[in-house]
C-alpha cells in the first residue's frame, strides 16, 4: 500500500483574527486589478490608519511576514515586507560563519 501524504492548508484561522479592526473592509487592504500608484497610496493610507488603531496589529504583521502574504497586513504592504526579508537575509549572510562544506569547489 502506498504511503499517504497529508498536506495541511497554508492558511489557517488564527486566534487573533477574531479581534481585527479591519473586519468587512477588505477593499482597503487588497488592491483591485490595475490599481495605479496614486490610488494605492490613498488606499494604503486608509488601511494604515485602521491598522494603527488595531490591538492585534503586531500579530497580524508577524503572520504576514512569516507566511509571505499579499496585501496590506499589520501596517505593512508587500514592498515593505519584501524589503524586511532582504535586509534580514543580508544581515544573516554577513553574520553567519562560512563552512567549507557550504562552498562548492570546481574540479
Amino acid at each position: 500500500m502506498a504511503d499517504v501524504l497529508y498536506i495541511s492548508h497554508r492558511w489557517t484561522q488564527q486566534d487573533w483574527m477574531s479581534q481585527v479592526a479591519c473586519t468587512g473592509q477588505t477593499q482597503h487592504f487588497f488592491p483591485p486589478h490595475g490599481e495605479q500608484a496614486d490610488a494605492r497610496e490613498k488606499r494604503e493610507a486608509v488601511a494604515n490608519a485602521i491598522c494603527q488603531a488595531c490591538e492585534v496589529r503586531i500579530d497580524c504583521r508577524d503572520y504576514a511576514r512569516e507566511n509571505r502574504e499579499q496585501g496590506f497586513w499589520g501596517g505593512e504592504n508587500d514592498d515593505q515586507r519584501m524589503d524586511i526579508r532582504r535586509k534580514t537575509r543580508a544581515r544573516t549572510m554577513l553574520t553567519s560563519p562560512v563552512r567549507m562544506d557550504d562552498i562548492a569547489l570546481e574540479a
